[in-house]
Parts: C-alpha cells; structure tokens; sequence
C-alpha cells in the first residue's frame, strides 16, 4: 500500500531524488539543478521533482548513451 501512494504523489524531493538516481551525492544533485540539467522546481527555498518527469529525463540519458 505504501508504494502504491509514493506513485500517486507526483512530487519527490532531493533525497527520495538521490536514492531514485543509485544514491548519487547531495552536492551532485544540487549541481545538476543549478546547472539546469536535471528537472525541477523550485517552490520557495524546497525542491520538488515530477516523477514522471523524472522517469522520462532518466529514460532520455540512457538512450543518449547507448
């Protein structure tokens, strides 16, 4: 049931993030926003990121390197 519910909220934040990218570091993450390369947004001073988004930014990166 809990997994269910992480997929019906569209929003995660930098440390579900970073678990989600293989546990990449803090800094890294943070790099990849300022940077722009990675999509985000950025409600006051908390990032959210769209899963689904997510999914199809991570999907786009593995075709690019294949």
């Amino acid at each position: 049931m809990k997994e269910e519910n992480q997929e019906n909220n569209w929003a995660m934040r930098a440390e579900e993030v970073r678990r989600m990218l293989g546990g990449i570091g803090k800094n890294t993450l943070y790099e990849w926003v300022n940077q722009d390369l990675i999509p985000y947004k950025r409600v006051g001073r908390v990032l959210l990121f769209s899963r689904k988004r997510l999914q199809e930014w991570i999907d786009d990166n593995e075709n690019k390197r294949r």
